[in-house]
């Protein structure tokens, strides 16, 4: 029998749900990264409180659910029958009423969850937005690094930093507003989770996102199209992989677009590996 437990506080979802996505802990990177953020700092992400929930097998602990509105629901992995879970998932969130604009998870339970939620919901439809790929680095390959420096993001940064984000944001179709970046930016520099690759300039970034208990995410990862094909946002993704594995992590994970060959061969050049496939689907009247 499946139960579905909401929680209050992340803090919640962590004591109850937190060993189990660790089994797991680069596949469900999003939805612990998200909890540990939002046990901080409810508003963290949004100004909506957000929705935590653990999907429970008699019992035992099979899945988790966090969405921070307005954005996607996100899935972890789902360690049971996918449909027998998803059904009373989608059952459970009508009759909470909660407004959900697509979903973002594991391929297999992505795909579920989407079938479900717009089974019984004529004029709606789930596309696809993004096809991806998890990957996890617990070593890294030696390469020849391009010229330049890895330095932290300052506060003289900023300005351009934010146009990047955009940019970025836009690239890989959740665009935002010049505003929201440059706040989002520092508060990461503010946290040093933003690195430059320096070139007589910065000429590309790679952020630090959702730290975990034993691990944590590579991104944004992004170089202005003036810059590329030099190497830099390997060599900024390599020595930021490297110190984050020396400093304190056992493992670094992170998203790629399977639709871009180019950052999925700088990455397993490096040294990570595929974990898991995963999917962005949102629901959109037909």
């Amino acid at each position: 029998m499946i139960e579905i437990i909401p929680h209050t506080l992340a803090s919640e979802l962590i004591s109850l749900s937190g060993s189990y996505l660790e089994q797991n802990e680069s596949e469900n990177n999003l939805p612990i990264g998200l909890a540990y953020r939002l046990a901080e700092d409810p508003y963290y992400y949004t100004s909506e409180l957000p929705l935590l929930l653990s999907i429970l097998e008699q019992g035992r602990v099979v899945g988790v659910v966090v969405m921070t509105p307005p954005k996607r629901i996100v899935l972890g992995r789902i360690d049971t029958d996918i449909q027998t879970a998803i059904v009373p998932l989608v059952r459970h969130l009508r009759r909470i009423d909660v407004q959900i604009p697509g979903v973002v998870g594991p391929a297999a339970a992505a795909q579920a969850f989407a079938e479900c939620w717009v089974e019984d919901m004529p004029g709606v439809s789930a596309n696809i937005s993004r096809r991806m790929r998890v990957f996890e680095a617990r070593s890294v390959v030696d390469l020849p690094l391009s010229p330049g420096k890895m330095r932290f993001a300052r506060m003289d940064d900023r300005s351009l930093m934010a146009q990047w984000i955009v940019a970025f944001s836009e690239t890989i179709g959740e665009p935002v507003n010049f505003e929201d970046a440059r706040s989002s930016v520092e508060k990461r520099i503010k946290n040093q989770e933003l690195h430059i690759w320096d070139h007589d300039g910065p000429v590309s970034i790679a952020g630090v996102s959702r730290p975990m208990r034993n691990g944590t995410t590579i991104g944004p990862v992004y170089t202005p199209p003036e810059h590329r094909g030099k190497g830099y946002a390997t060599s900024c993704v390599l020595l930021l992989t490297k110190k984050l594995l020396s400093d304190r992590y056992s493992f670094c994970s992170l998203y790629t677009d399977l639709s871009n060959p180019t950052s999925n061969s700088i990455y397993t050049k490096i040294g990570y590996v595929p974990i898991g496939d995963a999917l962005e689907l949102d629901f959109s009247p037909t």
